[in-house]
């Protein structure tokens, strides 16, 4: 009987070696593909959520193709961009803050905030590029008077800069 005992105790038991465990699965194993497709997937969301309308390059196709933005003013991929007005601003020994633009050189404030009242409201105009350059003694209020004459007349690109080794901006080069 132990010998019997035996044979039944063999066939209950399963088989535990490499090849049996090999075989009982069936198909590839799906579980490197799935992670793959999941972290693809993430890298592809996370993407998207950076990719705003200032990410994209605007495209400058004629008008002909029919995707310009009008008859009179083509899109010219080589157009050269214009180069940035500036608005010199300084201090006389009095302490009447001068302004250097165009044609005014050392004009009052208000002599400025006449000729550029004279400036057309139009698309070119708005497309014009304004840098001011106050010196660190002008009172900030008149920097503010020109900025805000030059929005006034539909100037809307307008940087303020400070002159190299003023304190608070950009070192001086060697």
């Amino acid at each position: 009987m132990s010998a019997k005992r035996r044979r039944g105790r063999v066939s209950v038991l399963r088989r535990r070696d490499a090849l049996h465990n090999y075989t009982m699965h069936f198909g590839p194993n799906m579980t490197p593909m799935v992670d793959i497709v999941m972290v693809i997937l993430i890298f592809f969301m996370a993407t998207a959520a950076f990719m705003g309308n200032e990410w994209f390059l605007r495209a400058a196709i004629p008008f002909e193709a029919g995707r310009g933005t009008s008859l009179t003013k083509p899109n010219d991929p080589l157009a050269l961009p214009l180069k940035p007005l500036e608005i010199l601003l300084g201090v006389t020994p009095e302490g009447v803050t001068t302004v250097s633009f165009l044609d005014l050189q050392n004009a009052s404030v208000d002599q400025f905030l006449a000729r550029i009242a004279q400036f057309p409201r139009n698309e070119t105009t708005a497309e014009l590029e304004v840098v001011i350059r106050p010196d660190p003694r002008v009172p900030y209020p008149d920097v503010i008077r020109v900025h805000a004459a030059c929005d006034a007349v539909g100037i809307y690109k307008v940087g303020i800069t400070v002159p190299r080794g003023a304190p608070g901006g950009p070192p001086t080069p060697p």
